[in-house]
């Protein structure tokens, strides 16, 4: 492409289409508003929408199953190897993210009437509802036998890891639509109900971003200070590219050998930093906690339902129960807020406002699943918990 006589390369890559459809679904929603369009056509629009959401979650229960089988079962295979006390750490910061998740969706949602257009078909899928639970445990089940069947099990754990790879990887390429799934669901909404409709986008997002940034500053910076009070800023500044491409690709999991690159530069053994970043991988999802914590609250009030005391600590262990799924692809926030509204009992289309600004709070979501990585390496090889 030429710009003034210049060849310009110009990448467009998800977060630009995401941008775009946005603009284009508010553009389009407002001219509809304004024209008085009829109801059919917002409803001929949202139903297109609300299939791709539909087929989302119909992948999304597939690859949930299997990435939380290869979890399990990678945790059971180095449960031998480790250091115990950085263990513990990952899982007290993945349960104080799980409450303060939790805490944040119940105290920001407010109480409203979905703004969706009436008479679009639901595709139904509330049969599938009393399964899901049993498949979920079920994975776990053999994503343990798995781990522990010994040697000759070797070709059903590749067998595992392979399934979980091509179903996240199938994951990737749906979201690559997702621009497209966008413009049919918020531009009917917009044209229903006007600009109203995106408040709670913006709210989710406001309160993800503030949770996150939060986290990391006052729980892993203060952790950091433990090892000297200038620790925390140097580990920041070694750190902070493999932070930007966690966020920029909406993936913890891409940035690895830039990870073991920044922690070598901050005086960390390879071996060390190499073990105590895997271990940060498997147990130290914070992001993932803190996000599927707010998403799902958040939505829980939007539609106005009633959470019993019961309701809340099962959502809580559910939080934690699929933080132990290896989902290190874009989408898996996402992915996983899906499978917990079908278990609440939610309509999907609740989960429209998760899809505005989707991109935002997966890139988040993994910028802060990468922090808790790299300090639980830091700390690790600092204090001597790989000894």
């Amino acid at each position: 492409m030429l710009i003034h006589g210049i060849p310009v390369n110009i990448k467009w890559n998800n977060t630009v289409l995401m941008i775009a459809s946005f603009i284009i679904s508010v553009l389009v929603g407002l001219i509809l508003n304004f024209a008085g369009a009829s109801r059919g056509v917002s409803v001929m629009l949202f139903t297109v929408g609300m299939a791709y959401l539909k087929l989302l979650f119909l992948l999304a229960v597939p690859l949930v199953c299997l990435n939380l089988m290869a979890g399990v079962m990678l945790q059971l295979q180095s449960g031998g190897r480790g250091s115990v006390r950085l263990r513990v750490f990952h899982c007290i910061a993945v349960i104080g993210a799980a409450v303060l998740g939790m805490l944040a969706g119940s105290i920001t949602g407010s109480s409203q009437i979905p703004a969706v257009p009436i008479g679009y078909i639901d595709f139904d899928l509330r049969w599938f509802r009393p399964f899901v639970p049993w498949v979920l445990l079920v994975s776990a089940l053999a994503g343990a036998a798995a781990g522990k069947i010994g040697p000759e099990g070797e070709e059903a754990r590749r067998l595992f890891r392979s399934l979980a790879d091509v179903f996240a990887f199938a994951g990737t390429l749906l979201l690559r639509f997702l621009p497209v799934g966008l413009f049919f669901l918020l531009c009917p909404m917009i044209a229903s109900r006007g600009l109203s409709v995106l408040w709670p986008s913006v709210k989710l997002v406001l309160v993800t971003v503030f949770c996150c940034a939060a986290y990391g500053v006052l729980v892993y910076g203060y952790q950091l200070r433990h090892c000297g009070k200038d620790c925390p800023g140097h580990f920041l500044r070694n750190f902070k590219p493999v932070l930007l491409q966690a966020f920029a690709v909406c993936s913890s999991g891409s940035g690895e050998g830039e990870a073991l690159h920044s922690l070598q530069r901050m005086g960390i053994a390879e071996e060390t930093g190499f073990a105590a970043w895997r271990c940060g991988k498997l147990l130290g999802k914070t992001g993932t906690v803190l996000y599927l914590g707010i998403a799902c609250m958040m939505m829980v009030r939007y539609v106005g339902m009633k959470v019993p005391f019961v309701t809340e600590a099962g959502i809580f262990v559910w939080i934690l129960f699929l933080s132990l799924a290896v989902l290190r692809y874009r989408g898996s926030g996402l992915y996983c807020v899906l499978v917990l509204l079908f278990l609440l009992g939610l309509p999907l289309r609740t989960a429209v406002p998760l899809l505005v600004f989707e991109w935002l709070l997966d890139g988040c979501r993994s910028a802060l699943n990468s922090a808790a990585a790299g300090t639980g390496a830091y700390l690790a090889d600092k204090l001597g918990w790989m000894k």
